[in-house]
């Protein structure tokens, strides 16, 4: 007769539940890495602009993407086109797919093709900004000017990158240089360029942490300049930086820290007391922001300068109030996620105390709900209206302090004794 054996290993449900979310993180990374566009709907654009008489490049983000080892293929793919007006751009595409044209007036078009969603151009010859929004420019294009003077309007250098529709790859300003050499670098005048758009300075920074590079010295040195500008720029158009930064650098928000003080920028957006911390917040892109903007404005900063959603603000005032003192029952309709991510943050950062005070407090009852005592059973005991919810406050709070367990008995018992000594809350 076979025997089986079986070895039952018994792991505590809370490092049960860390080992899940690992899994779940790397999966999640797992499946972003790997999404790219399918180089077959490509294809199929730039066919069809091409028998259509246009010249076809990739250009920007997704040029420089590909040219960086070990960096996944970009889902934001951009295409200039040059010999096709933007009307005829829309002739050809609406065959392949659904095209908008909301963006005419700056020289471009949106379609999605294949479900996947295409910004084309046409070639800039000049713009000029006329309001702090990164709507508000008036530009002129041609769609028979050179791709050369469309790319020497651009940001950097790593970024003034085109791909023809045969592969090649058009590089006027050195960026594939700069790309080996790990370096930030304007197109041209770096003065020039932050005057055009001051959010350029805080995507030099961007980039530097993103990519873990350093910013040119006369980048940098036109950064310090020109800081003040920054003021200037909408606060939605800073958040989408800082959260870019928080999610696709942050291994390496230190270099954010860094340069965000070196260059002024910070104390020019946020204000003298803006006094941010580093810290490299696991689980997905919505934990990150969350945990960054915490670690960020914890000790001061006017956060309202970027235009926050409630749940970045809600984190933020979490993280205030974990070193105001204030218990953490006192909290307040908060998530048992949400203080877990407190807890990662505020350990990171160096508070170790305030950091257990929460991991404790998770094994607790963090709101009236989850006591063990009814509101009918206080009601039992001859207390009423506001006070009832006063009661269940205090026994959450004796429950923290350590002075009765969370069982029903224990808390009816500590009740009576409450009510027997004239000690309930008026």
């Amino acid at each position: 007769m076979a025997l089986s054996f079986f070895i039952v290993v018994f792991i505590p449900l809370r490092q049960l539940f860390i080992i899940m979310k690992l899994l779940l993180e790397n999966w999640r990374e797992f499946v972003e890495l790997n999404e790219a566009i399918n180089p077959i709907t490509i294809e199929k654009i730039e066919a069809a602009l091409v028998q259509a008489g246009g010249e076809s490049y990739i250009v920007g983000g997704a040029v420089r993407d590909e040219l960086m080892p070990d960096t996944p293929p970009s889902k934001d793919v951009d295409f200039l086109v040059r010999g096709l007006s933007l009307s005829d751009i829309v002739s050809v595409l609406s065959p392949l797919g659904k095209v908008k044209e909301v963006g005419q007036a700056f020289g471009v078009v949106t379609a999605t093709i294949d479900g996947e969603e295409f910004d084309f151009a046409i070639p800039r010859t000049s713009e000029t900004k006329t309001g702090e929004k990164h709507t508000e420019f008036e530009v002129t294009t041609d769609p028979h000017a050179s791709i050369e003077s469309d790319l020497g309007r651009r940001d950097f250098t790593i970024n003034a990158l085109a791909k023809d529709s045969e592969g090649n790859i058009v590089d006027l300003f050195g960026g594939q240089e700069d790309l080996r050499n790990k370096v930030i670098r304007t197109v041209g005048d770096p003065n020039d360029r932050f005057k055009e758009d001051p959010l350029r300075m805080l995507r030099a920074i961007q980039f530097a942490t993103r990519f873990d590079f350093s910013i040119d010295a006369e980048t940098l040195e036109a950064i310090r300049k020109n800081v003040s500008d920054v003021a200037t720029v909408a606060g939605e158009r800073v958040l989408m930086e800082f959260e870019k930064a928080w999610t696709k650098g942050s291994d390496n928000t230190d270099k954010l820290v860094s340069l965000l003080g070196d260059t002024g920028i910070g104390e020019v957006m946020f204000g003298k007391d803006f006094d941010p911390r580093p810290v490299k917040v696991s689980g997905n892109a919505e934990e990150k922001i969350l945990g960054n903007a915490m670690a960020f404005f914890m000790h001061g900063g006017d956060y309202t300068k970027i235009k926050p959603s409630k749940e970045v603000v809600k984190n933020i005032k979490l993280a205030r109030q974990s070193i105001s003192g204030q218990e953490v029952y006192e909290y307040g309709g908060k998530s048992r996620s949400e203080l877990s991510l407190l807890a990662e943050v505020l350990g990171q950062i160096g508070y170790k105390e305030e950091s257990e005070k929460v991991l404790n407090a998770l094994l607790l009852p963090l709101n009236p709900v989850e006591l063990e005592i009814s509101g009918a059973e206080i009601v039992n005991l001859g207390l009423k209206g506001p006070i009832v919810g006063k009661m269940q406050l205090r026994l959450l709070q004796a429950v923290h302090a350590g002075e009765v367990e969370n069982e029903n008995d224990d808390l009816l018992d500590y009740l009576r004794i409450l009510v027997d000594n004239n000690e309930a809350p008026i």
